[in-house]
């Protein structure tokens, strides 16, 4: 347990706004942005649903008052995707409407395989309405190519993430190798499609791979990554000017999330350890 409360410091803010509020202000103050999400998912009441809509308007209100260079990121299980696909759609439209006249960003998280076309069709739908939205894409799906390509014709905005869900072999590449390759494919078919997507990686392979096709594309692109992790790595892109956005979750379930990425991701052990020793 005490292991799991070191884990969950580093990588989330607190149990409360005020603590993301609190840690997003402090990567502001090393030029660093935001983007702040409340923790749970998978609600299967409206009543709970709605009081999720609540806490996000409190997290836009927060970055309104606090005028934080931050954006919020949603899951849509955590507002009804699982109890109706238009109430949760619409719950969106209500989140993203008022983000848009605070002039904040909205990213939409990615969940695991059962909701990646509700998911894209809710984005779509938004997007239709609202420009300050985007959605993340998992480079561990086979599917994603086709989906990326769908979305980038609409004008879509992209998250490129590699996927921390275990996913079947029949849809899913599983190993470390394909998962990169897949990325690295998709990431160069964003930078000749998409006039700005954001590049969702701790991997040095990739990020450098990205700073060298910026070179010749030069593409309104930004670099983000979980909070507590690769710190230096965070620094050393600041001082070349680009842009960094810590991914940065609070709430009570803080405890199943950090149990989730533990066994979603051996490696982000390593990561963390690697920052941990970095202070």
């Amino acid at each position: 347990m005490s292991f799991l409360i070191r884990f969950a410091r580093q990588w989330i803010a607190g149990e409360t706004l005020d603590d993301a509020i609190s840690r997003t202000r402090k990567a502001n103050n090393s030029g660093i942005g935001g983007i702040i999400n409340f923790l749970g998912e998978h609600v299967r009441n409206k009543d709970e649903a709605k009081k999720n809509i609540e806490e996000n308007q409190r997290i836009l209100e927060a970055i309104g008052d606090s005028k934080l260079n931050a954006s919020l990121s949603i899951k849509l299980t955590q507002l009804g995707l699982e109890i109706e696909k238009h109430f949760c759609l619409s719950n969106v439209e209500q989140i993203v409407s008022s983000a848009a006249s605070k002039n904040i960003f909205v990213w939409i998280d990615m969940e695991n395989s059962p909701y990646t076309e509700e998911t894209i069709y809710i984005y779509l739908e938004v997007f239709k309405k609202y420009k300050n939205v985007g959605v993340a894409i998992q480079s561990n799906l086979k599917i994603s190519e086709s989906d990326i390509k769908r979305i980038a014709a609409a004008g879509g905005i992209i998250r490129l993430v590699k996927g921390a869900y275990s996913e079947k072999t029949d849809i899913a590449y599983t190993s470390r190798k394909d998962i990169t390759i897949n990325y690295s494919k998709l990431m160069g078919y964003l930078f000749f499609k998409s006039p700005f997507f954001a590049i969702a990686t701790h991997d040095d392979l990739l990020i450098n791979e990205a700073l060298i096709a910026n070179e010749a594309h030069r593409k309104k692109i930004e670099f983000q990554m979980l909070l507590g992790v690769r710190e230096e790595l965070k620094k050393e892109l600041v001082q070349k000017g680009l842009t960094v956005v810590d991914y940065i979750p609070y709430g009570k379930n803080w405890f199943p999330y950090s149990l989730r990425r533990i066994r979603e991701r051996k490696r982000n052990i390593l990561l963390v350890f690697r920052s941990i020793f970095d202070f």
